[in-house]
């Protein structure tokens, strides 16, 4: 982690909107590499938890936090999966036809 700080308010209340989903999140700014960064007080270790990957911290931050919550895992990983399915498939096809527009052509 780079040099940080913590954002205590914003004018669009996104810090108020995270604290109601969880009491203990709170949100640091990395200088270093001008993110957004979800931390937790109570957990053990280090209080990060995430990067959120939007350069403005608005209403997409807080979808994000509730998205990636450990109860949402499973429907997480079920969309990852369904996810990584559609790119292997685009993928084979795109060799597929590159072989087909190769073999063709000779």
């Amino acid at each position: 982690m780079g040099k940080s700080f913590e954002i205590e308010s914003d004018c669009l209340d996104i810090i108020g909107r995270l604290k109601a989903i969880d009491e203990g999140y709170f949100v640091k700014f990395n200088v270093e590499n001008k993110t957004f960064e979800l931390h937790h007080r109570e957990q053990v270790g280090n209080t990060y938890c995430l990067t959120f990957p939007y350069n403005q911290l608005d209403e997409r931050c807080v979808d994000f936090a509730r998205k990636t919550r450990v109860e949402n895992s499973d429907a997480l990983f079920e969309e990852m999966e369904r996810e990584n399915a559609k790119l292997e498939k685009r993928q084979t096809k795109a060799v597929l036809n590159d072989f087909e527009e190769k073999f063709y052509d000779s």
